[in-house]
């Protein structure tokens, strides 16, 4: 099983969706997380367990002023997946950006970061659209090299074309 195969069975389960968007708000202990989400505590532990496994999810004691040493959870990854089903592609990519800073930075003035988080994701949203365009103009191109290849009456030749076809896409859509 792949990087993407593991990534793929823990974020299917709408739980584990929303335990992993509730920990990438602020750290959490279970008993918490259950009464936050309305998720049983056993249905939350199961996932929390499972998603460590995977290396998805750190966790560490923290004692409590209000009982004893509880276990707090974090993501302990940071990566993009992609997946991109077009006429002529299907690809899957994993893009590690790194391991999860958990040290917190000092005061920060709310207003100035807000404004800078909405300039990013206003960039990444450009991005998106480039990225779009992009593989609609690979599918065009995609669409008469395909069309070239069926029309070689050669099977071997044929056969030899969508072998180096499919070398060349392998080699650019590793993971990254």
């Amino acid at each position: 099983m792949t990087d993407i195969d593991k990534l793929l069975s823990i974020i299917e389960n709408p739980t584990r969706r929303r335990i992993l968007a509730y920990l990438t708000r602020e750290p959490s202990y279970p008993l918490q997380l259950s009464k936050e989400l309305g998720i049983s505590q056993q249905a939350v532990m199961k996932n929390l367990a499972l998603m460590e496994q995977t290396g998805m999810l750190m966790s560490h004691p923290e004692e409590s002023s209000m009982g004893p040493t509880r276990t707090v959870y974090a993501p302990s990854r940071q990566f993009t997946l992609m997946i991109d089903l077009h006429g002529n592609m299907f690809t899957t990519r994993l893009i590690s950006t790194g391991i999860v800073d958990s040290e917190q930075s000092g005061s920060v003035d709310t207003e100035a970061a807000i404004e800078r988080l909405k300039q990013l994701d206003s960039k990444i949203e450009e991005l998106d659209r480039e990225r779009a365009s992009l593989l609609d103009e690979r599918d065009s191109v995609m669409n008469a090299i395909n069309s070239s290849i069926r029309d070689e009456e050669d099977p071997v030749k044929r056969k030899e074309l969508y072998r180096q076809l499919d070398e060349m896409i392998n080699e650019a859509t590793k993971e990254v």
